[in-house]
């Protein structure tokens, strides 16, 4: 190879793990893969020097996102690439104030044990979980009926912790009806039509995934078992041949192809899905043959991972081995039930009941304990791919491996009503609360409904910036703490892809407007505003909210990178909804609904740069109810046209108009008057950001100082220029956060 070449390969080649959330040093080569040399240099000694070694700020000063340059040198030609490294800051040094006492049921007679963590109040005004370490272990039986006081301390702090234990001679479990309210046309029934950005956005996903090599896709796969890889070439960033999270791109592939086809009935979508499980399952199979590995086992690295897991060995020795084979999980799934591949679920019970032999053999501490580990104890949703795998087999071990999964850490807050999120990684967590909605569903066991519903409330009120997206470097913070974590690095997008499946999960059980407010806020402005234009299947990890800054895309097969390539095939899934003869329409985008039981078409012809004119062009066999919702940001004077003729006979009620459509074909269309508004953040009043409709509207500059702007809705009313998307307030041009690319931008900024 000519040296440029060599460097090239080199580059591509070279990784160096996570460099979002940094704690321990990293490993950085002299010399690459295929030759090169390579000399570092930090842009910061005191926390990163050029050996690696990193030492963390102090508590309390925030973290640092710190340049490291690497310069690749071969046959005397050299080039230079920049990483950037966010090293988070040490861990605070907690004084305890006071601690939520825990209390427990138990049966007389049954092994029960006690709670692993509690919630604190620390003297600096916190809410946070911390584990409990008891007398003679959590481990109990009580033989008779009565009240019991347990004693422990809480893990490395010197204050006591009592448990109240109620034994009663028996207990019976508090339930919930599992009937869902709302049914979604999700299945292909409800597709986009041209001329939004969101069909676009659709169109260059699918293209970007009729470009993808299946065979490269399959690298880990093939590797791990044993098999020939066809000439392929191996996977690059997070799945590269050294990185430990290998075949979780695979996974989020599987899944996007799945709903592709889904999205729009592609055959050579639909050839791809099948080749890729076909081949999984010759995988699978070699697994099978290789001493050590057991039955059932698939994933793109060898069992030794899981092992080490349950060594509690640390990050980045390990790297979230359930993870990955939670994005397996979900991929399989999703190619049985959106492409009818019964293969997929044949690996995918195979390798359930490997789980389940796996962890139906560790104490309840060991899992405690696992799951409650930096990075290396995540597992995505693995408790909502199991209790899925139930609701599809009926096969009672894989609701009781869904169990195992519980994480007290994050469950026994949420259940008594209490925000403790604050130092919880944001996307660590979502999925879990994913995951208890739907052990509520196969189980119809009331605490895990009450637990994702807490959940979903206190984020959405307290910890949201106005995109819709949450956490800052990945993290929860404090209620309300949001204007002074305006950072490079908030708002991750896979934290928004998982709390959109969550609304989508709890909105089909309490129908509320304001969930579907939220949806279209986060879909719209985060979903939409995070993928890079064009073909090119990326999406950015971090939407920048600090002022100045502009969208990075970092092309590396990230987290955000999978979850991207599903999102825009989900537009459609929350469009149109129903409830018995009822429909709903909730969105306002381009769309068409065949809604064949009922006899019902609706095509909606809504155009985004006039969001305040819904258009749903109508026909039905008879004459039904329908509801619109009445969006957040719509203005009084409301009215409805029916074939031209203005509407009296409509009521508003729950956030929807209510009305009845005739049999036949009818042209209906809303106004809801459009205008701008303010919103600013809680903690930092002087901040503020400008929204047209749905839309959060960024102001077009690359000054790191907030602007300083005389401006309030009425103002935008009288001054602002309006031309298609595109605003103009004096010698300000404003866009639609999903209108712009590289352009440098603020999203919030200080009003006068």
């Amino acid at each position: 190879m000519e040296a440029k070449e060599i460097i090239k390969k080199d580059m591509e080649a070279l990784y160096l793990g996570n460099l979002n959330t940094v704690e321990f040093n990293l490993n950085l080569p002299k010399k690459g893969k295929y030759g090169s040399e390579i000399i570092w240099k930090s842009g910061h000694e005191r926390f990163l020097d050029s050996e690696g070694n990193v030492k963390r700020p102090p508590y309390g000063t925030g973290d640092r996102t710190i340049s490291l340059w690497a310069t690749f040198c071969a046959g005397g030609v050299t080039e230079e690439k920049e990483y950037k490294v966010c090293i988070l800051e040490e861990k605070p040094q907690i004084v305890v104030e006071s601690v939520e006492e825990p209390e427990l049921e138990a049966q007389a007679g049954v092994q029960v044990y006690l709670p692993y963590v509690a919630v604190i109040y620390t003297r600096d005004g916190k809410t946070l979980v911390h584990r409990i370490n008891w007398k003679e272990g959590a481990q109990r039986v009580y033989e008779r009926v009565g009240n019991f006081r347990e004693e422990g301390m809480l893990d490395g702090l010197d204050f006591p912790v009592f448990c109240k234990v109620t034994v009663k001679k028996e207990i019976q479990k508090a339930e919930k009806n599992t009937e869902p309210l709302i049914g979604y046309f999700d299945h292909g029934e409800a597709v986009l039509e041209e001329g939004s950005r969101f069909y676009t956005a659709q169109e260059e996903m699918q293209e970007f995934l009729l470009q993808m090599d299946d065979d490269r896709m399959l690298y880990n796969f093939r590797e791990a078992s044993g098999l020939d890889v066809k000439g392929a070439e191996p996977m690059t960033g997070w799945d590269a041949p050294e990185c430990h999270l290998k075949g979780h791109t695979s996974g989020h592939y599987l899944s996007a192809l799945a709903l592709c086809y889904k999205a729009g009935g592609n055959k050579t979508i639909k050839e791809k899905a099948c080749y890729m499980i076909e081949e999984l399952g010759k995988c699978q199979d070699a697994f099978e043959k290789i001493p050590g590995i057991r039955k059932g086992f698939l994933s793109g690295y060898p069992e030794d991972q899981f092992d080490k897991l349950e060594e509690y060995t640390p990050y980045p020795e390990i790297w979230a081995p359930y993870y990955t084979l939670h994005k397996i999980f979900a991929g399989l799934l999703d190619c049985y039930e959106f492409v009818g591949i019964d293969q997929a679920l044949e690996i995918a019970v195979k390798l359930g009941e490997w789980v389940y032999r796996r962890l139906s053999g560790l104490p309840r501490e060991k899992r405690m304990k696992m799951w409650g580990m930096y990075i290396a104890g995540e597992y995505g949703g693995m408790n909502d791919v199991m209790a899925r795998l139930y609701r599809i087999t009926g096969k009672k071990e894989f609701l009781e491996t869904a169990g195992y999964f519980d994480n007290e850490k994050l469950f026994l807050p949420m259940e008594k009503g209490i925000d403790a999120l604050e130092n919880l990684h944001a996307n660590q967590h979502i999925p879990q609360v994913i995951g208890a909605m739907e052990i509520f569903r196969a189980s119809g066991e009331k605490r895990y409904y009450d637990i994702a519903s807490y959940f979903w409330k206190a984020v959405t009120e307290s910890h949201l910036y106005t995109i819709g997206g949450t956490g800052e470097n990945e993290m929860f913070h404090g209620p309300g703490c949001i204007g002074n974590l305006l950072t490079k690095h908030t708002a991750e997008s896979c934290a928004s892809y998982n709390m959109l499946k969550l609304t989508k999960e709890l909105y089909r059980y309490e129908n509320k407007k304001e969930m579907m407010d939220y949806y279209e806020r986060t879909m719209t402005n985060h979903i939409l505003g995070g993928r890079e234009h064009g073909a090119t299947g990326e999406t950015v990890y971090f939407m920048p909210l600090a002022p100045g800054f502009h969208k990075e895309f970092e092309h590396e097969n990230s987290c955000c990178h999978g979850t991207g390539m599903e999102s825009h095939f989900k537009y459609a899934d929350m469009i149109y909804a129903y409830q018995g003869e009822k429909l709903f329409v909730n969105l306002f985008v381009k769309s068409r609904l065949e809604w064949k039981e009922a006899g019902i078409t609706i095509r909606q012809k809504t155009e985004m740069e006039a969001p305040e004119s819904v258009i749903l062009e109508v026909e039905s066999k008879r004459e039904f109810p329908m509801y619109i919702r009445i969006p957040k940001w719509s203005r009084e004077g409301r009215k409805i046209w029916m074939d031209s003729v203005e509407q009296n006979g409509w009521t508003e009620a729950d956030g929807y108009i209510q009305m009845d459509v005739p049999e036949g074909r009818h042209e209906i269309r809303c106004l809801f008057p459009c205008g701008f508004y303010l919103e600013k953040t809680p903690d930092r009043p002087e901040l503020h950001t400008l929204l047209y409709g749905p839309y959060v509207l960024v102001a077009l500059s690359g000054d790191q100082n907030f602007l300083e702007l005389d401006l309030d809705g009425q103002k935008a009313a009288d001054e602002v220029r309006k031309t298609g998307l595109e605003f103009q307030y004096r010698d300000l041009t404003w866009k639609p956060l999903f209108d712009i690319e590289e352009e440098a931008f603020q999203v919030y900024w200080k009003k006068k």
